[in-house]
C-alpha cells in the first residue's frame, strides 16, 4: 500500500512536469513555425504585457496556422504521459519510476540547457530581473534630473510634438517617390514636412524601441535607461508643460510599461486613433508651452486599424478571410496606411492652426516584415531591412521657420544622412533649443544642428542583449 501510495505521488509530480514542459513545448513550437529561432526573453516580457488587441491577433493567428502543429506536439506529450503512466501504475514496476525520472530529464534537458534554444530557463531568468529593475526605476530615479534649459527663452507659445508610430515601414510610403502606390496622398503633397530616407530604428520590438526614443540610452547601453527619467522630465525642467496622448493598446498603458508615462504633467489614453489630434488641440489651447507625445497604435498587425473608406486596395486579408496569401497582407498593410496619412496630416493641421512656434517629429518603433505571421516584426534574429528602415518626418510651422531659420535649414540639409534612432532623442530637445547638464550632453546628434558626426547604427535583437551592426 505504501509502494502504491509512493508510486501515485511520483505518477502526480510527473504529471504536473509534464503538463509545464508541454506547455513550454507549445510556446516553442510557435516560435519555431512563426520565425525559425526559439523564445527569447523579449518574447516571452511581450506576451506577459500584451494587451487585448495583441493577445486577439496571437490567437487568431494560432487558430489559423499554427494549431495543427499544436496537437502533434500534444499528441507527442501525451503519448509519453499514457506510456510512463502504463509502466508505472499497470505494470506496477519498480524500475519504471527511474524510467519516469529520466523521460522528465530528456525532456527538460532542452529548455534548460545554455546553447540549446538560448535556454528557456535563462530567457525567464532575463524577463525576471527585467522585471525587477522596472520597479527599482520606478522607485529611485526621482532625484534624476537633466538640468535642463532654454539657450534662449522664447516668449511666444510654442508646441512641440514627439509622435510615435507603430509599424510603419519606409518603403511603402508613397512619400518617399518611389512606391507606385498613393499610400500618402495628404502627406506627400505638404510642402512643410521633410523625410529622411536613410533612418534606422533601433530595434523591432516596441518594448525595446520607445525607452532608447524616449531616453538617451543606446542598444549597447540599453539597460541605462532604468535610471534616466524620459524626455518629458527635460521638457519639464525647461519650462513646459508635459503631455502624454496615447492609444489604451499602447505599451505605455501597462502596469510594466507605465513607467515610461509617470513623467508627464498630464496622461490621456484614447480608445481609437482618431481622437488624439483633437485631444492634442485641447492641450494646445490650454498651455503656453506645450511639450507632448502622441502614440498610436497605427499600422499593427492584423492591420485592421482604418476606416471603410479607406480599402483602396483588395482583396484585403481583413475584409476578405477566405483567401491566404502575402499579397493580401500587403494589401491590408497599405489600407491601413493610407489611414495613418490621414490621422497624421490631421496631428499637423491641428498645430498649423495654432499659428504658434510649432514643430512636430514623427518616427515609427519599428518597421514591419508583410507575412502571414503571429507578427512581421520584433521576433527574429535575422531582421528584413523592412523591419528597422522607418520614416522619420519632421513638420515645421512658418512661425517657427522665422524664430529659427538656421534649424530649419540643417534640418533639410541633412535629410539624405544616415540616421537612427539613437538621434531622436536629441533632436527633440534641439528641435526646442533645449540644452541638458553638460556631462550628459552630446554632440552631433541632432538633426537640427549644424553637423551631423559619423554614427554607427546598431540593432537591439529580441533577447534585449544582443546586438546586430547594420552599417
Amino acid at each position: 500500500m505504501k509502494h502504491q501510495r509512493h508510486i501515485l505521488n511520483l505518477m502526480a509530480l510527473f504529471v504536473s512536469v509534464l503538463l509545464l514542459i508541454w506547455l513550454c513545448g507549445l510556446a516553442e513550437t510557435t516560435m519555431l513555425i512563426s520565425y525559425g529561432n526559439w523564445m527569447t526573453a523579449g518574447e516571452i516580457f511581450a506576451f506577459l504585457t500584451a494587451n487585448e488587441y495583441e493577445s486577439s491577433d496571437v490567437l487568431n493567428y494560432c487558430l489559423r496556422y499554427v494549431w495543427p502543429y499544436w496537437i502533434v506536439c500534444s499528441l507527442i506529450y501525451l503519448g509519453i504521459g499514457v506510456l510512463v503512466w502504463w509502466l508505472t501504475v499497470v505494470k506496477n514496476t519498480r524500475p519504471s519510476r527511474y524510467t519516469a525520472i529520466g523521460i522528465i530529464v530528456v525532456l527538460a534537458v532542452p529548455f534548460a540547457l545554455p546553447g540549446v534554444n538560448h535556454s528557456l530557463l535563462q530567457e525567464i531568468a532575463c524577463v525576471v530581473e527585467q522585471v525587477r529593475n522596472i520597479e527599482k526605476h520606478q522607485n529611485d530615479n526621482d532625484g534624476f534630473r537633466y538640468n535642463a534649459c532654454r539657450q534662449e527663452p522664447v516668449a511666444d507659445k510654442e508646441i512641440y510634438v514627439l509622435s510615435l508610430g507603430e509599424s510603419v515601414r519606409y518603403k511603402n510610403l508613397s512619400l518617399n517617390g518611389i512606391y507606385n502606390r498613393e499610400t500618402t496622398p495628404l502627406l506627400k503633397n505638404r510642402i512643410d514636412l521633410v523625410l529622411y530616407s536613410d533612418y534606422y530604428a533601433n530595434a523591432t520590438l516596441t518594448q525595446h524601441a520607445l525607452p532608447m526614443l524616449m531616453t538617451d540610452a543606446r542598444t549597447y547601453d540599453f539597460e541605462k535607461h532604468f535610471s534616466r527619467k524620459t524626455i518629458a522630465a527635460a521638457f519639464s525642467e525647461a519650462g513646459f508643460k508635459t503631455a502624454l496622448v496615447s492609444h489604451r493598446a499602447q505599451l505605455m498603458n501597462n502596469g510594466y510599461h507605465d513607467y515610461l508615462a509617470k513623467d508627464f504633467d498630464t496622461i490621456i489614453f484614447v480608445s481609437h486613433d482618431s481622437l488624439i489630434a483633437p485631444e492634442l488641440s485641447n492641450l494646445a489651447n490650454k498651455h503656453e508651452k506645450l511639450f507632448a507625445v502622441t502614440h498610436y497604435l497605427g499600422n499593427h498587425i492584423f492591420y485592421t486599424n482604418r476606416t471603410a473608406d479607406c480599402l483602396q486596395w483588395r482583396p484585403d486579408y481583413n475584409a476578405d478571410p477566405k483567401a491566404k496569401s502575402d499579397s493580401l497582407f500587403l494589401n491590408a498593410y497599405d489600407n491601413s496606411l493610407l489611414y495613418t496619412d490621414r490621422l497624421l496630416n490631421k496631428e499637423i493641421e491641428t498645430l498649423k492652426q495654432t499659428k504658434t512656434i510649432s514643430a512636430w517629429l514623427f518616427v515609427s518603433d519599428h518597421g514591419e516584415y508583410i507575412s502571414p505571421k503571429v507578427s512581421g516584426h520584433g521576433h527574429t534574429y535575422h531582421p528584413t531591412k523592412e523591419e528597422y528602415h522607418v520614416p522619420l518626418m519632421v513638420w515645421y510651422s512658418d512661425e517657427y521657420k522665422e524664430a529659427y531659420p538656421e534649424k530649419v535649414a540643417n534640418l533639410i540639409k541633412h535629410k539624405d544622412e544616415p540616421v537612427c534612432a539613437d538621434h531622436v532623442f536629441w533632436s527633440v530637445l534641439d528641435m526646442a533649443d533645449i540644452r541638458i547638464d553638460s556631462t550628459l550632453h552630446q554632440d552631433g546628434l541632432s538633426v537640427f544642428g549644424d553637423t551631423l558626426l559619423p554614427h554607427r547604427r546598431t540593432l537591439l535583437l529580441p533577447d534585449g542583449r544582443s546586438v546586430l551592426t547594420l552599417d
